[in-house]
């Protein structure tokens, strides 16, 4: 049985390989949240990592584990630098002395949001410091000698303890408290459970190099919002539609950074669900 080595595996995208524990061997890690039948693991420290990944030689790496806070990042550099990047060529050492395959999980914010619907070869152009923290990680395991694959997801959604855009809006709407969306800004939603299935099948069809593996759909935030009162049977007039101008935020956001998915479908022989059908899948798990 192939072993698979998880870090952040108390994220939302961390959590979902442990459904996969009758075909793979699952060795989950977790940092500050403590997790069930997880070790703990600092990817900032280098022996640690280094220790932990060869005495367990797995097979696959699959490396979410991340700072995503984009306006946090922003006015913390140093810790962003610390964990997206230095802990990824962390991750990346360790695994070529393990000779362990690596999946790294990027996102949409390497791109500057000017085109939309980004394809793997585009040219990347980070505009907030969390999308160059990440960007260096993916330098950092495709200047490497390892087997790599590098999976760029967008608006990570599903059940979690901490909150996510999905689990914030039917939140905020079941308290009935009126929510103001951009109608500006353009992205791909992506279904955890959905995500990690696409991962996986990167890794068991033996594929390398950079995958979208996001929704197969490019939707604004506001229109996303309104999915999702529609699905889980809420009341959408609670949702005000804005611009993007009228926030005051730390960080910049790109306007469009949805992401095409045609590689994945073709190569992954997966579907990739748009939010509609995700959000459907993850409304499944309450009924």
């Amino acid at each position: 049985m192939k072993r698979l080595f998880i870090t952040g595996g108390s994220g939302l995208l961390g959590s979902r390989f442990g459904k996969f524990s009758k075909d793979y061997e699952v060795i989950s890690t977790y940092n500050r949240n403590l997790e069930e039948n997880a070790i703990k693991l600092d990817i900032t420290d280098e022996k640690d990592v280094l220790d932990k990944i060869k005495s367990i030689e797995p097979d696959l790496v699959i490396h979410p584990a991340a700072l995503t806070n984009v306006d946090y990042c922003e006015d913390h550099q140093k810790e962003a630098d610390q964990i997206n990047a230095q802990g990824t060529l962390n991750i990346v050492k360790a695994c070529e002395e393990a000779d362990s395959k690596l999946i790294y999980v990027s996102t949409d914010f390497v791109f500057d949001g000017e085109k939309g619907k980004y394809q793997e070869n585009d040219k990347t152009n980070p505009i907030s410091y969390y999308g160059l923290s990440k960007l260096k990680g993916e330098e950092f395991v495709i200047n490497s000698n390892i087997n790599y694959a590098i999976a760029r997801v967008s608006v990570l959604y599903g059940w979690h303890r901490n909150f996510n855009y999905v689990t914030w809006v039917i939140n905020e709407l079941k308290e009935n408290n009126q929510i103001n969306i951009v109608t500006d800004e353009f992205n791909s939603p992506t279904y955890a459970e959905n995500a990690a299935e696409a991962i996986l099948n990167i890794y068991s069809k033996a594929k390398e190099g950079i995958y979208h593996i996001a929704g197969d759909e490019r939707i604004n935030r506001f229109d996303f919002a309104k999915n999702i009162a529609q699905v889980f049977e809420l009341d959408e007039t609670l949702i005000n539609p804005i611009k993007s101008s009228d926030l005051i935020r730390k960080a910049k956001r790109p306007m469009d950074s949805s992401l095409s998915v045609e590689k994945a479908k073709n190569d992954l022989d997966i579907k990739l669900l748009n939010t509609t059908e995700g959000l459907i899948e993850m409304k499944k798990v309450i009924e």
